[in-house]
């Protein structure tokens, strides 16, 4: 009995200690510290938007302002032509004539809408038409010219865009051909566009209460996958290349040209034209491309209270992108605003810098910042990061940058701001050099010995003034004295001779 008891005794010491060894390591996975991923900008935002996918981002700094779908890897043409644009200005010169090869005359005519405006084989063209065509008329036979004249064959430009995505960061992104249009119109509808449209006319008909899913992009694309961080990554690229910028700002433009011997003037129209004048001009840059895959629409601008965003969309019709989009920048009005971060000559609060010499100086900001936040948050973190070199060589100047202040938001993004010194330092260490340093420092002293000046000067002056009166009257009984005695040396010489 009593080894009976001490079995089941052990037995239950055995169970408890392997709960509580169970339980332990339970707490011990949950209490792991576990990766914070930084918070977004865009939590809490979510419009009413009859948009496919979009990707918004703020111009003054690359926040997320709001995301549908930008993950995801769809079957978006229109990337090859943004990726030509910005491979052809990276490695052409805007003046660069473009021979037209035969392959490139023949795609010229099974695309030609009007034969006053031909491409002939072996005559060159300009390249700033070629661009404003390819992408203004998703023309494969411009595409082809810039591409042969860069690479030598449309195979190895894909080869050249797929290095160039790779560099640009573009992980997600394929490109299978340079003459999307004629892939398009040679090939089938994926079966996943025929899907996803009916994901989109169920998400329509319910007026945004079920949630968009659309299916990724499969194996059977002909023409270019990526995602809208892709295209985002692209996109931000060529708004910063001056002369890829200027050419997606184009709405319409007439260009000469010489075809046959004969010089013409080609009228060309951006198919965003109608978005931008609708827009009042708020956007100042789009790209549209219309697609029976993914159509694509990138743009950059103003919303109606000024706020600076850019914003990529795909749409899964070639109608109804544009309103859709301009509710969508009125949207961001509502849960953003655009603040002052810093202005110019603005103290900051941080710590004095030194000098080689030993003075120590303030720093004020050296520019006016803004940036994007929530309206009913501020979205900065708590801490500035100064970064500087002290102690600085003299002379240092008032306004010469001396370091930068980095504001950081919540969700990671940093904005560096330049700092200087609020006063010149000067080179010298002399008396005088120290004696208007202290005043800098000390504008109570300084203003004391002003006024203390102001009075000595007062003072002089009223001396040297009555000094001048007292100078002037014995001047006067100078010339009294030498008049008296000359009338009595006058009057003593008439004696004299009388008296003889």
């Amino acid at each position: 009995m009593k080894v009976r008891f001490q079995n089941t005794f052990h037995r239950g010491a055995v169970r408890r200690f392997l709960l509580l060894f169970s339980v332990f390591l339970l707490l011990s996975f949950c209490l792991v510290s576990i990766p914070v991923s930084a918070q977004k900008m865009s939590d809490g935002f979510d419009p009413e938007s009859q948009l496919s996918a979009v990707l918004s981002i703020g111009a003054l700094q690359p926040s997320e302002l709001y995301a549908r779908n930008s993950d995801l890897v769809l079957e978006i043409p229109g990337v090859a032509r943004l990726m030509t644009l910005y491979i052809a200005l990276e490695k052409l010169p805007s003046d660069e004539m473009i021979p037209i090869s035969d392959l490139a005359a023949r795609y010229d005519r099974d695309e030609r809408r009007d034969d006053r405006y031909v491409m002939r084989a072996g005559e060159p063209l300009p390249l700033r038409y070629l661009l404003l065509r390819m992408i203004f008329n998703n023309s494969d036979a411009a595409a082809i010219a810039v591409a042969e004249k860069i690479s030598g064959s449309q195979s190895a430009f894909v080869v050249e865009m797929q290095r160039t995505a790779s560099l640009l960061g573009m992980n997600q992104t394929e490109f299978h051909a340079l003459d999307i249009a004629r892939a398009e119109r040679e090939s089938e509808v994926p079966q996943e566009i025929t899907a996803a449209v009916e994901a989109y006319e169920q998400f329509h008909d319910s007026n945004g209460a079920l949630p968009l899913i659309l299916p990724e992009a499969g194996q059977t694309v002909r023409t270019a996958k990526t995602t809208l961080r892709d295209i985002m990554r692209l996109v931000t690229t060529l708004l910063n290349n001056t002369r890829c910028k200027a050419i997606l700002s184009v709405t319409d433009e007439l260009v000469q040209i010489t075809s046959g011997g004969v010089v013409q003037i080609v009228p060309v129209r951006s198919p965003a034209n109608h978005l931008i004048t609708v827009s009042e001009n708020r956007i100042s840059t789009a790209y549209l491309s219309l697609s029976d895959r993914y159509s694509l629409l990138c743009c950059w601008g103003m919303t109606p209270e000024n706020i600076p965003v850019t914003t990529v969309v795909a749409h899964l019709r070639q109608t109804g992108i544009m309103q859709p989009t301009l509710q969508f920048y009125s949207a961001l009005d509502v849960f953003y605003t655009k603040d002052s971060l810093t202005n110019a000559g603005g103290k900051y609060p941080g710590a004095s810098e030194k000098a080689a010499n030993g003075e120590l100086f303030d720093l004020v900001y050296l520019d006016s910042v803004d940036y994007i936040h929530p309206k009913a948050d501020h979205f900065l973190e708590e801490t500035l990061d100064y970064l500087g070199n002290a102690p600085y060589p003299i002379p240092v100047q008032k306004g010469a940058m001396t370091g930068q202040v980095v504001f950081t938001l919540r969700d990671g993004v940093q904005i560096p701001v330049r700092v200087g010194s609020d006063r010149d330092i000067l080179a010298g260490s002399s008396l005088i050099s120290r004696g208007l340093l202290l005043l800098q420092d000390n504008p109570n002293l300084a203003y004391t010995i002003l006024g203390f000046t102001l009075v000595l000067c007062v003072g002089f002056v009223i001396i040297i003034t009555r000094q001048s009166f007292k100078l002037r009257y014995w001047c006067r009984l100078q010339r009294v004295e030498q008049t008296t005695e000359s009338a009595r040396s006058i009057l003593l010489g008439k004696k004299t001779m009388t008296d003889r």
